[in-house]
């Protein structure tokens, strides 16, 4: 095996884990939307530490072993190399956005005096949604950039269709339907 094939391996293991990260947040985000408590919404919370050390663990290992193997393809002249690093810097900054919002959702929710509204709007930001699904096609145009290798024009079209298909996928229902709507509603 030479260095380049175990780079290479490193690299296809750490998107598997941002690909794991970004499936268990699709999966928390659904139960969030569909908490009635707190005390739920703490539970579902839970995994956000760890899951945020794996995402930028795995962003920058993704980052660092891309441009390892990009240079070792002598490729940086190319516009696909370029395209991909604004698309893992835009993951990050999503990605940034969404843990801080998780983070004051947890707080809300840590504080007892903290009235039922607080965390509720929160769960129910749009930001979330768009920013998860945005990341979602991020990561597939990513994946059409390195495999595909276009010139400037198509890599400049990769990017801005991950994003429209991002925020257009994003408009889908996910766990809209609310627990505590049901119950107040079959209590009337």
């Amino acid at each position: 095996m030479t260095i380049y094939t175990g780079i290479l391996f490193v690299h296809a293991i750490a998107v598997l884990v941002l690909t794991a990260s970004l499936t268990i947040e699709a999966w928390m985000l659904f139960q969030l939307r569909r908490a009635s408590s707190p005390g739920e919404v703490r539970s579902w919370t839970a995994p956000v530490p760890g899951l945020t050390v794996a995402s930028i663990s795995s962003l920058v290992i993704v980052y660092v072993t891309g441009a390892y193997l990009t240079e070792s393809l002598r490729a940086w002249e190319f516009a696909w190399p370029r395209f991909a690093v604004l698309e893992v810097i835009l993951f990050a900054v999503l990605g940034a956005l969404t843990g801080r919002r998780l983070r004051a959702i947890r707080r809300l929710c840590n504080n007892a005096s903290e009235i039922e509204s607080g965390w509720n709007a929160g769960l129910r930001s749009p930001l979330l949604k768009i920013s998860l699904s945005i990341r979602i096609w991020i990561v597939i145009g990513t994946i059409l950039l390195t495999a595909a290798k276009p010139e400037f024009v198509e890599s400049l079209s990769i990017v801005v269709a991950s994003v429209l298909l991002g925020w257009v996928s994003s408009l889908a229902t996910l766990g809209r339907t609310r627990a505590i709507s049901t119950a107040r509603a079959g209590s009337r």
